[in-house]
């Protein structure tokens, strides 16, 4: 019976060593004008993580080893594990900003490595607009389900705006927190009125083929990067007619002032935060093939502001029109732009943006 137990004993001492990593060293410096702290670990680990002023939180999916004390210095206060919940806390002696917090893989290296980068100065705050797309007596898009592109808009806007909120650096502003009709133009009008550093569009598509499902971006051009997109321009562009207002007429004077030289670096900036955001949804969100597109969209006719439409998945698709529904995937989406945007921003402070 004793040596049952040793047994047993074993074993669960080497299930949790099988699963369970060392955090071997802790490591300071700085990079491109920010402060860095590296944490080496023998393998690669799966976390999440928290920012708080004085304070960042990782969160692992499995046990942390420390099997000796790690030396903080610098502007680090203190390091404390928890090991009921496998939460790591970084303690700092003064507020952090502009944090940047990722993993590379170990692949041929000795150890993997947890990077955090941030500043001790705050940066100039950045104001975001969010456009839940349709509203009111526009309702966009019918779902397989009836599930209306109007509500699906609107539901990941208020999450947006609620993420976004925890984040000292970012102030953000909804076209519209209800059901309600709103303007293209007036839409775009909020952006400029509030001096907006970035804005996002949030639509779901519709396709004649069912089986057409993923995620897109688009991007502001003169020419469609193709028949889809066009269309698809066109019928986002249809809003205003439900209001009585043809934008037609001035589409082309404002596209081509879009489109002249000394805005070419705004639609560069808003193919950039693309970039950001394919980057972010890739790993595990089904994206289209060629998920970067481009149209004559009225609503991203902001001038001066990068702007990007995303067409978070197909109504017309059963499986999309079920995750679009979810709460979890809604969810999930959010978090994938929040990232996104924070990296385009640390992106453009890094390089004097």
């Amino acid at each position: 019976m004793i040596y049952f137990f040793k047994l047993i004993f074993f074993i669960i001492v080497s299930f949790n060593q099988a699963y369970s990593d060392e955090l071997v060293n802790l490591r300071f410096g700085s990079n491109d004008g920010k402060n860095r702290i590296v944490l080496d670990l023998l393998e690669d680990k799966s976390f999440d993580y928290k920012v708080n002023t004085k304070k960042i939180e990782l969160f692992f999916k499995t046990k942390l080893i420390l099997k000796k004390k790690l030396k903080v210095e610098g502007n680090l206060d203190s390091i404390n594990y928890e090991e009921k919940v496998n939460k790591l806390t970084l303690n700092f002696k003064k507020n952090i900003f502009s944090t940047n917090i990722y993993l590379l893989k170990k692949k041929k290296n000795i150890h993997s490595r947890i990077v955090i980068d941030y500043s001790l100065t705050k940066n100039k705050r950045k104001t975001i607009i969010i456009d839940p797309g349709h509203g009111g007596k526009d309702s966009g898009a019918v779902g397989l389900y009836k599930n209306l592109e109007k509500n699906i808009t609107l539901k990941v806007g208020l999450l947006l705006r609620d993420k976004f909120k925890k984040k000292t650096n970012y102030r953000v502003i909804l076209t519209r927190d209800k059901d309600f009709f709103l303007k293209l133009r007036n839409r775009t009008k909020l952006a400029k009125k509030n001096n907006a550093d970035i804005f996002i569009s949030l639509h779901a598509d519709y396709h004649r083929k069912s089986r057409t499902r993923g995620i897109s971006f688009y991007t502001l051009s003169e020419n469609a990067s193709d028949k889809e997109a066009a269309a698809l321009a066109r019928r986002e562009n249809r809003a205003d007619l439900i209001d009585g207002v043809d934008l037609s007429s001035e589409s082309s004077e404002v596209t081509s002032i879009l489109l002249d030289l000394t805005k070419r670096e705004t639609l560069n900036q808003s193919s950039s935060l693309v970039n950001f955001l394919i980057k972010s949804f890739k790993s595990d969100m089904n994206l289209l093939q060629r998920s970067h597109r481009y149209a004559g969209f009225a609503v991203l006719k902001s001038l001066d502001i990068p702007s990007v439409l995303i067409e978070m998945g197909y109504l017309s698709n059963k499986y999309d029109s079920k995750l679009l529904m979810s709460d979890e995937y809604q969810k999930k989406i959010s978090e994938k732009i929040v990232k996104a945007v924070i990296n385009y921003f640390n992106w453009k402070d890094q390089n004097n943006g």
